[in-house]
Parts: C-alpha cells; structure tokens; sequence
C-alpha cells in the first residue's frame, strides 16, 4: 500500500485478513464439531487442528518468497480460491487421516496465504498500529458473529456448518480484491531503501515473544468448547459465552488504539499478559455459565488488547512488509506447537496440565518481553 492510506486499500487488506484468520477464529467451534459430529476423540480433534494451523504457519514463513515478487492481487485470488476449494471438501468427508491432510493443505496454500496477505499489507500503511487495530476489530466482529451462528450450524449440518461460512467470506473477499497494491514488487524495492538495517533483531524479538506467548492463549482458547462441555455446559450455552466474550473483546483493540501513545507499553502489555496468566489458571473446577462466561470475556480482551501492540512493533520498522509477513507464522507456529504439547497431555487425562502449561508459556513472553523492552521500545521513538 502507499503512504496515504486509501481507505479502499485498507479494508481490502482487511477483508483479505479476515478471510484467511476465519478458522483461527471458528476453531474451538470446529474442535467441538470434530468430536461431536465426527465422533473423534479431543486428541484427535487437536491433531487435525494443529495439521491446519502448522500449515498457515508454514505458509507465512513461504511468505518472504512471494511478498516482493508476485502481484498481491494475484496471490489473493489463489488464495482464496484454495480457501473455497479446501472448505468444501472437507465439508464432504469424515476420515481422520484425510481430514488432517485436506486442512493442512487448506491452511498453507488458502488461510495462510489470506492471513500472511492481509497482514503485510497492512503493516505497510502510514499507520500500522492503528490500521491494525482496526483490522483486529473486525475480526473480533467476524468472530463473535462466527460464535453466535455456527454452534447451531453445526449441530444441524455437522462440520459443514464451519466450512461453509469459511467459503461464503472468502467468495465476498474476491469482490475486494482489485482494491489491494498492485505493484508490490517495486514498493518493497522502494521501502527497502529507506528501512534501517542495523535494526533487524528488533522485529527478529517481537517475532519470538509472539511464538511463546501464542503457544499458550491460542489452544487454551481453542479449547474452551471442549472445557465448557466437561463442566455439562451445552453447545448452546457455549455458543452463547463465546458470542458474548468475542462481541465485548473488541474493547481491546480499541482500546489499544486510542491508549497507544498515552501510557507506558511495558506497564500497558505486561498488565494485560498478567491478568490473562491469571484467568487461565482460573478456568478449574466447577463453574457455571456466568463464571465461564466472565472468564472468557477477560481472556479476549486482554489478548487483543495485546496484540496490535506486538504487531505493531514489528510493522514499524518494516515497511516493506517482509517481516511483517512473519507475523502470522509467530502467531500460528505457536499455536501449533501448543496444540501438539496439549494433545499430549489430554491423552493423560489430566486437564489441569493444560491450565498450567498455557499460563507457564504466557509468564515467559512476559519475561521475554520486560528483558527486551528497552530495545522494542525504540521501535516507536
């Protein structure tokens, strides 16, 4: 994108985005559906996950490839057709093996590709923090829309009901898609010129604290289904609270958007990471609906009040888009990777390990980040 920020460009980046996250975002409801219209057992369902979202990581990290050497309009019709074409196989078959292979390959050449597009091309926007915080929000909508529909598509269509939405965004995004950057070649060229090099540790750092800190709120979430389900919450009551706490979680972004430039990032992200570390060893033992429910909004919040921060960081000083392409493999490579130690340990039955794993991994990106604070920080002086 260029400098002005054409607000067509903006949305369509945006668009893009949501088409390629939408899975990240429906998860914990294709989790549940794996297990209750599959028949396959939480570790299994966790498998086929992680295949999905190991191949969006992997598709991001391809991303330094193709970012500065293909016209971006193109990429985003190849992606989104992968998108339409994987979400309606998998709409039309039950096998365990095939189901891991069909949404991996679905995650590197479809959401990926969507995700990694859309976040490049908006952290090469005047404003980044800002546009990113705007392009969280709208997945928060997307999201919390996805949480109020498809519990009850699925219980009357089986996994359908989550591919099926999956096409309908990806066949809206294709509307958009002439509205991205057409001459990304020469714009990364351009932007290469004038980026620092001695800063490359900086977005390198940013990078490796969204690992850690992905590896523990991404499959505590895409778990929360299954939880609420093993507290005798029904699908609907769930549906319900992940509505509720995906709607309010937009607080966050927003917030994150106008508090920027107003307080302190190290109090701001450490405080948020803090009070998450804390919910998620709270999510033990009997609880009802509103105790579920409070917690999850609490959850969300803090995590996308987080992220534009960290994106942000990394989009500053990096205008051609080459490591912010990056960001998405940080996020999802984390995701992967806890989604693997957990399936290892449900299969011991001992949920709480769970619990403690994923606020282990948050208390390190806190670490992580306080260590390197002083040098992020200079990102944004």
């Amino acid at each position: 994108m260029n400098q002005t920020d054409q607000n067509s460009e903006v949305i369509a980046a945006i668009l893009v985005g949501c088409a390629g996250v939408f899975m990240v975002f429906g998860m914990p409801f294709f989790v549940g559906g794996i297990i209750s219209e599959l028949g396959f057992s939480q570790s299994q369902a966790n498998l086929i996950s992680s295949a999905e979202i190991a191949g969006m990581s992997l598709s991001s990290l391809m991303g330094i490839f193709w970012i500065g050497r293909f016209k971006w309009q193109k990429i985003a019709y190849f992606g989104l057709g992968v998108i339409i074409i994987g979400n309606l196989i998998s709409s039309l078959i039950a096998d365990f093996q095939t189901l891991v292979i069909i949404r991996f390959l679905t995650g590197l050449l479809g959401h990926g590709v969507g995700f990694a597009l859309g976040v490049a091309a908006i952290g090469r926007t005047k404003n980044p923090d800002k546009n990113f915080a705007y392009s969280v929000a709208s997945q928060v909508i997307m999201g919390s829309i996805t949480a109020l529909i498809v519990p009850v598509t699925i219980a009357k269509y089986g996994i359908a009901g989550m591919c099926v939405p999956a096409m309908l965004i990806a066949l809206l995004t294709l509307l958009f898609v002439s509205k991205l950057t057409n001459s990304a070649k020469n714009n990364v060229q351009e932007s290469s010129a004038t980026t620092p090099k001695g800063i490359l540790i900086l977005p390198l750092i940013g990078l490796f604290i969204m690992v850690i800190w992905q590896m523990g709120v991404g499959p505590f979430f895409n778990n929360l289904v299954p939880f609420g389900l093993s507290i005798n919450l029904k699908a609907e009551e769930i549906g319900t609270a992940l509505f509720l706490s995906t709607g309010l979680s937009i607080i966050g972004p927003l917030a994150a958007s106008a508090l920027a430039s107003k307080i302190n990032r190290s109090v701001a992200i450490s405080s948020a990471l803090i009070l998450q570390m804390i919910i998620v060893i709270s999510f033990q033992g009997d609880m009802d609906w509103y105790g579920f429910t409070i917690r999850a909004i609490l959850f969300q919040t803090s995590w996308n009040f987080v992220g534009p921060f960290l994106m942000g960081m990394v989009a500053n000083v990096d205008k051609t888009g080459q490591y912010s392409v990056l960001i998405p493999a940080s996020q999802l490579g984390g995701i992967s990777i806890g989604h693997v130690v957990i399936a290892s340990l449900i299969q011991g039955n001992n949920l709480a390990l769970v619990n403690y794993f994923c606020a282990g991994v948050i208390l390190i990106s806190i670490l992580l980040y306080l260590l390197s604070s002083k040098k992020l920080n200079k990102i944004n002086q």
